[in-house]
C-alpha cells in the first residue's frame, strides 16, 4: 500500500530552516513546540513531499528519530546564528553536486524552502508549489490573504536559487546577517508566482499569540485507507493490520477504513456478521490499543429477522490516555460527553435501493446521528448512500461536526465516478465541513454486480475544493485538519445559519 500520495515529476529537495531558541517565546525552541500531538518541525517534515530533506539547525534530542522517520539530514549553520540566508545557503551546499554544478544540470531539480516553525503546512500545497515551480521554472510561494509572500514556504528552481545566492555572497565570503528579503528582491516581477493560503496553513510561530492560534487551528492527522476487501475474512484482517500500521507510522491519530470492511457486498452478510463481527471488532480494538489511535471501519451487525445493520464502528485506545487530548464519543444530540476512550457505532440510515440494488432486503436502517470527538475536533459519521442526502450532513454540522467521516463501497457503473466526485463536493458545501471519504479499491478481476468500490477516496475542503484524491488502486491519504479553514468557510458562507424550515406537502 502506497503511503506517498504526493508525487512530483522531477527531483524535489526540501530545505527546512530550524533555528534554535526564540526570545519572543521565552527562549523556547519554536521548532520543538508540540502542536496537536507532534512538534512543529515533525509536522513540517511529514508535509514536505520531497526526494531529499535537509534540516538546517540543531538536531537536539529528537534529531536521530526525525532523521530516520523522514529520511532527513541535519546540518548546522557555519558560523552559528549567522542568519536565515546563511542557513539556506548551508542547506543548498548539502545538495549533491553543489560545487561546480552547471545551471543546465540543475534544471530538473526543485527546492522547497520551508520554515521549521510552520506547523500547518499542507502536503498537497507544497506538492502544488513544487509542481508549479518545476513546470514554469519560476519561484512559487505561498501568500496570505493580505498578499504578503511567505518567504519560508516557497519552491525554487535549484539553478535559480544557486544563482541568487551567488549574487548575494559577500566579498569576504558567506551570507551572514542577510535576510531572506534580499533573496526575493532579486526576482523580477514575472519570476514570482503566488498561491493563496487557506485556513492557517501560512501561519508561523513567532509570538505566544501566534502559537496559541496555531494550537487552536490544528486538528488531528487523519488517514484514509483505500483497501481491497477480500471475501476471505482472514485475508482482509491482514490488509487492515497493514493499513493501520502504515497510518500509525505516518503519524495518524485516526484511520478511516471503507464501508463493509468486514466482508464485501455480495456475500452472506448475516452469516458473516454472526460469525466474524465480534472478532473483527476485537481486532479493531487491538489495533487501536497497539498503535494508540482511533480506528473507524465498516462492519455488519445482526438486526431483525435475517437482516443486518450496516454498522460503522469507531474504537479508540481502551486505556485512559487516549490520543490527542483524550478523545470521546459524542451523543447524537451533540453533547460533548465525558472524556474517555472512543467507542461509537453508527448504523447506516439511508439504504441503497437504487440502480437495481435493494440493500433494504438484507440491511435494516439506523435512525441516529453519531459523532466522535478527537481533541477539539468533532467528527460526524455517515456511510456511502447517505452522501445523496444533504440534510444529514447539515444536521451533523449544526451539531458541531467540523469534518465528516464517510466510508464507502461505491457501486461502479456509467457516470458513477462523476456522481461521487460531485456529491462529495456538494455535501462539503452544504455543510461547510471537510468531507473525508474512504472507498474500497475494486478487485482487478471482479465481474459481479455487488458494490465493491471504485477507489477515488478523497479529501474535500469545506468550500468544495478537492484537496486530495486517489485512483482505483489501494493507497493511503493523509490530512491534517485545519479548524481555522472550517471557521473561515462558515464565516464566508453561512449556509448553516441561513437555512429555514420549508413547508411540507
Amino acid at each position: 500500500m502506497s503511503s506517498q500520495p504526493y508525487e512530483t515529476t522531477a527531483t524535489t529537495i526540501a530545505i527546512v530552516l530550524a533555528g534554535g531558541a526564540s526570545s519572543r517565546l521565552g527562549g523556547t525552541d519554536k521548532t520543538r513546540v508540540q502542536v496537536a500531538g507532534a512538534t512543529t518541525l515533525e509536522r513540517v517534515l511529514r508535509s514536505a513531499a520531497a526526494d531529499q530533506r535537509i534540516v538546517v539547525g540543531p538536531a537536539g534530542d529528537d534529531g536521530a528519530a526525525l532523521a530516520h522517520s523522514h529520511v532527513a539530514r541535519f546540518v548546522l549553520e557555519d558560523p552559528p546564528r549567522s542568519g536565515p540566508l546563511a542557513a539556506l545557503a548551508r542547506g543548498v551546499a548539502e545538495i549533491p553536486g553543489a560545487e561546480g554544478t552547471s545551471a543546465d544540470s540543475d534544471s530538473g531539480a526543485t527546492v522547497l524552502v520551508l520554515g521549521g516553525d510552520m506547523p500547518l503546512l499542507r502536503a498537497e500545497t507544497l506538492a502544488a508549489l513544487a509542481s508549479t515551480s518545476a513546470s514554469e521554472q519560476k519561484v512559487a510561494a505561498l501568500a496570505g490573504s493580505d498578499g504578503h509572500v511567505q518567504y519560508l514556504c516557497a519552491a525554487w528552481p535549484l539553478a535559480r536559487l544557486r544563482a541568487a545566492l551567488g549574487a548575494l555572497a559577500q566579498p569576504d565570503g558567506g551570507w551572514a546577517n542577510l535576510s531572506l528579503r534580499r533573496l526575493y528582491d532579486q526576482l523580477e516581477t514575472d519570476e514570482l508566482l503566488t498561491r493563496a493560503a487557506a485556513g492557517a496553513e501560512g501561519a508561523d510561530i513567532d509570538t505566544p499569540d501566534a502559537l496559541e492560534a496555531a494550537v487552536q487551528a490544528a486538528g488531528p492527522r487523519i488517514a484514509l485507507a483505500q483497501v481491497e476487501v477480500s471475501e476471505d475474512v482472514e485475508v482482509t484482517q491482514g490488509t487492515v493490520r497493514a493499513a493501520v500500521g502504515a497510518a500509525a507510522a505516518a503519524g495518524a491519530q485516526l484511520v478511516l477504513l471503507p464501508e463493509a470492511t468486514l466482508t464485501p457486498f455480495g456475500t452472506d452478510l448475516r452469516a458473516v456478521s454472526e460469525t466474524h463481527h465480534a472478532s473483527f471488532e476485537q481486532l479493531i480494538q487491538e489495533l487501536a490499543d497497539e498503535h494508540h489511535l482511533v480506528v473507524v471501519a465498516g462492519s455488519f451487525t445482526p438486526a431483525d429477522g435475517d437482516r443486518v445493520h450496516n454498522t460503522v464502528i469507531a474504537r479508540g485506545p481502551a486505556d485512559e490516555n487516549g490520543p490527542v487530548d483524550e478523545p470521546r464519543a459524542a451523543a447524537a444530540a451533540g453533547a460533548a460527553g465525558e472524556p474517555g476512550a472512543v467507542r461509537a457505532d453508527y448504523r447506516k440510515i439511508h439504504l441503497f435501493d437504487a440502480y437495481g440494488s435493494c440493500e433494504s432486503e438484507t440491511v435494516a436502517p439506523g435512525d441516529e446521528l453519531v459523532m466522535i470527538d478527537l481533541g477539539e475536533s468533532r467528527l460526524g459519521i455517515a456511510t456511502c448512500y447517505d452522501v445523496r442526502f444533504p440534510e444529514q450532513f447539515a444536521a451533523l454540522a449544526r451539531r458541531g461536526a467540523q469534518a465528516i467521516l464517510l466510508p464507502l463501497a461505491w457501486a461502479d457503473g456509467p457516470g458513477k465516478s462523476e456522481q461521487l466526485r460531485l456529491l462529495l463536493q456538494a455535501r462539503a458545501l452544504d455543510s461547510t465541513t471537510v468531507v473525508l471519504a474512504a472507498d474500497q479499491a475494486p478487485p482487478a478481476q471482479y465481474t459481479g454486480t455487488a458494490a465493491r468500490g471504485i477507489g477515488q477516496s478523497a479529501v474535500i475542503g469545506p468550500l468544495g475544493q478537492i484537496r486530495q484524491e486517489l485512483g482505483r488502486e489501494p493507497g493511503l491519504l493523509l490530512v491534517d485538519l485545519d479548524l481555522a479553514e472550517v471557521r473561515e468557510a462558515r464565516a464566508a458562507l453561512p449556509v448553516l445559519e441561513h437555512g429555514v424550515p420549508l413547508p411540507r406537502d
